[in-house]
């Protein structure tokens, strides 16, 4: 197998303060060897491996050296080798035969091999031309891009952290994880122009008010491929490609638009994640959209790495219509973004006093809310906790943060759509209030609910209710 390059060769999307030689060349030393060692699925029914996400999501943070290696010694603790069984290492997968091996995850070690030769050939954009937006790796049966979006996103994110990082090892293991996956879904959204373009929040609206789309019964037990099975059939499918088709993604997207579109997916990831639960409950974070969330950070890496617009164009049109699958798989739950506004816009960890007070000649007061900044402490809260899924979360409310967080009410793309008489109408409850100060809001409440581990909290877990189903509320909080 041909030796990629297996070095960090950009920055994070962060790149927070923390990041050094020692925990550069770390990280870069424990990728390789969850690469060469580890399969994508550390349980054969199709649990993926995230010690790649979490390690990257660590360094990014500020992890140290020492913390990256305590972390990847957690994290191979369940992992499978590359090749579970002896035989698979027969498996030979090359270009005359590579796709009578789509599916096969007893392959993985071998897919991988392949597209590290491919990648080594042709480079990344490269092999992105020929192994994802050809036109015969998309026919019915290879659905190459569809892949990618298979298995709640978790192929676009493991590729997504390659090319945010420039390693081209982890891209070539992340196809081969889309290689392997089954494609249980298969979007193709009309390219002409519609008789009205909407924004994604004013999408959002219409497949809630969508009577082809509306949820089946709710049954606690059923497994989430059952679940997608039901959104998809009685035409559910082509709704969502109907609908969807109004977010309108030309193939020659400027990168105007398509900083517009990252934007919008940013704010709407944020939205579903956060703002879906019931006023005076509990708050709930769903797990699957929370892959929305975790994934919407990867879309300017994957288009500053692909090279043609009509392949950008092509990227958004197979992400988009998944992620209104994935919402529609936990019951259509409904944007609420006065609630998401109602939480603590300046969360503290849970200490009474988790600082030392201003020395005398102090400007200002950290325990005065209007003289703190909340940020550092969630930082430093979220880096330890073992849930490589909360670190991934933190890193896209931070990056939001960092690019919207100026916004101001009512700025939001898509807050407002007009009325019948050409009135502004909020798309959502709340949309007109919506400002910045959502992700930090979000950043708190995530903590709350799933435990601020750098301060002592014992940590929780993400909701699986499927929160979408009035009769999932039906039980305790």
């Amino acid at each position: 197998m041909p030796a990629l390059s297996y070095v960090l060769s950009r920055k994070g999307q962060l790149n927070l303060p923390g990041v050094t030689y020692a925990s550069k060349t770390t990280a870069e030393e424990l990728l390789l060897k969850d690469a060469e060692e580890h399969h994508c699925y550390f349980r054969q029914s199709g649990f993926h491996n995230h010690v790649s996400h979490h390690i990257l999501a660590a360094y990014d943070l500020g992890a140290s050296a020492g913390h990256l290696r305590t972390i990847y010694a957690d994290a191979v603790k369940n992992q499978r080798p590359k090749f579970v069984e002896e035989q698979d290492k027969t498996i030979k997968v090359d270009k005359e035969n590579w796709k009578q091996y789509l599916g096969n995850q007893n392959a993985y070690g071998s897919f991988v091999k392949f597209f590290s030769e491919a990648i080594a050939e042709l480079g990344v954009n490269g092999t992105f031309e020929k192994y994802v937006f050809g036109e015969e790796v998309n026919a019915i049966g290879v659905d190459m891009l569809n892949r990618i979006m298979a298995g709640a996103v978790h192929p676009m994110i493991a590729i997504g952290y390659g090319l945010e990082f420039g390693n081209e090892t982890l891209v070539a293991t992340g196809l081969s994880q889309a290689a392997i996956h089954n494609n249980l879904s298969n979007f193709h959204l009309d390219k002409s122009p519609p008789a009205k373009s909407v924004t994604l929040l004013e999408l959002l609206d219409q497949i809630y008010t969508s009577e082809v789309l509306k949820p089946v019964p709710y049954n606690p037990d059923t497994f989430i491929n059952a679940r997608m099975k039901a959104v998809i059939a009685n035409g559910g499918g082509e709704e969502i490609e109907r609908l969807c088709a109004g977010w309108h993604i030309s193939d020659t997207i400027s990168d105007t638009e398509l900083a517009q579109k990252a934007e919008e997916l940013v704010w709407a990831a944020t939205l579903l994640t956060f703002s879906t639960g019931k006023p005076g409950r509990t708050p709930r974070l769903d797990f699957f959209l929370m892959h929305l969330l975790n994934s919407s950070l990867f879309v300017q890496p994957f288009c500053r790495v692909i090279e043609k617009r009509e392949n950008r164009a092509a990227f958004l049109r197979a992400y988009l219509p998944v992620m209104m699958l994935i919402m529609l798989m936990r019951g259509r739950p409904r944007i609420d973004a006065a609630l998401l506004m109602s939480y603590n816009a300046v969360p503290r960890p849970p200490l009474a006093h988790p600082y030392a007070p201003p020395g005398a000649e102090a400007l200002g007061d950290p325990a005065n809310d209007a003289e703190y900044n909340p940020w550092p402490a969630l930082l430093e809260g979220v880096r330890y906790h073992s849930d490589s899924h909360v670190l991934k979360a933190m890193r896209t409310l931070v990056f939001a943060a960092q690019h919207f967080g100026d916004t101001p009410p009512g700025g939001v793309v898509g807050a407002f759509r007009a009325g019948a008489k050409g009135e502004k109408v909020e798309t959502h409850p709340g949309m007109g209030a919506v400002d910045g100060t959502i992700f930090v809001r979000a950043a708190g409440v995530m903590m709350d609910r799933l435990g601020w581990s750098g301060y002592g909290q014992q940590e929780s877990s993400w909701d699986r209710s499927a929160l979408g189903w009035d009769k999932a509320w039906e039980t305790d909080d």
